[in-house]
């Protein structure tokens, strides 16, 4: 569930693994509490979500709500990061994009 609090920028990690299945590398990913050391690293970290892709099991796509882009270019610099992204591609052959967004309209169910 997304925070109360607005979420002023997202990030976007689609990921293609090419020698396994998506769920293989999610598993991974999930087991090594990617997102947790994100959300433990960066104070302006906000809400991250790992989905599969439900028409190609080959992908998955990590999506991250932040406070600012600057709070995200801090994840992109920090050395947990770097070490997660060697730790994903020493097991997994994959392709990465990268997107980033700026919020312009959030609508939340009041149920």
């Amino acid at each position: 569930m997304v925070n109360e609090k607005l979420i002023n920028f997202w990030s976007k990690l689609e990921v293609k693994v090419l020698n396994a299945s998506a769920k293989e590398a999610a598993d991974y990913h999930t087991q090594h509490r990617a997102i947790e050391e994100c959300a433990d690293t960066i104070d302006g970290f906000q809400y991250g979500e790992l989905m599969l892709s439900s028409n190609d099991d080959s992908k998955l796509v990590v999506i991250c709500g932040w406070n600012s882009e600057e709070d995200f270019d801090e994840w992109l610099a920090s050395p947990v990061r770097k070490r997660q992204t060697e730790d994903l591609a020493k097991r997994f052959d994959i392709i990465t994009n990268e997107s980033k967004y700026d919020s312009f309209h959030q609508v939340s169910s009041k149920r």
